[in-house]
């Protein structure tokens, strides 16, 4: 089971650059092992696919980063920032409490 951060080095947003970065800072300082998927690498272009057909079935807007735990959709940035607010990241992150991951 992976958790995978979909995101871009590519931008010149400033609010997506933060919001990787606070992202990344989340994860790391609660120890939550993560991949991530820079959408932007032409290598990557089978997961954008991915990202792209997901969330358009899902009917969400695709405003990186994205949370997938393996296939399955997790959460946006916001979605994050309100599971850490409400004390559910691992709940949210669908991570088994049991073994961390």
């Amino acid at each position: 089971m992976v958790l995978k951060i979909y995101m871009t080095n590519i931008t010149s947003n400033q609010l997506i650059i933060g919001n990787q970065r606070k992202l990344k800072h989340i994860l790391d300082t609660n120890k939550i092992d993560y991949i991530d998927i820079d959408i932007s690498d032409l290598k990557n272009n089978h997961e954008k696919q991915f990202l792209q057909h997901t969330m358009a079935s899902l009917n969400q807007k695709m405003i990186l980063p994205q949370i997938f735990h393996d296939d399955q959709y997790c959460c946006d940035f916001d979605g994050l920032i309100s599971a850490v607010e409400s004390n559910t990241l691992k709940q949210v992150l669908k991570l088994d409490p049991a073994n961390g991951n």
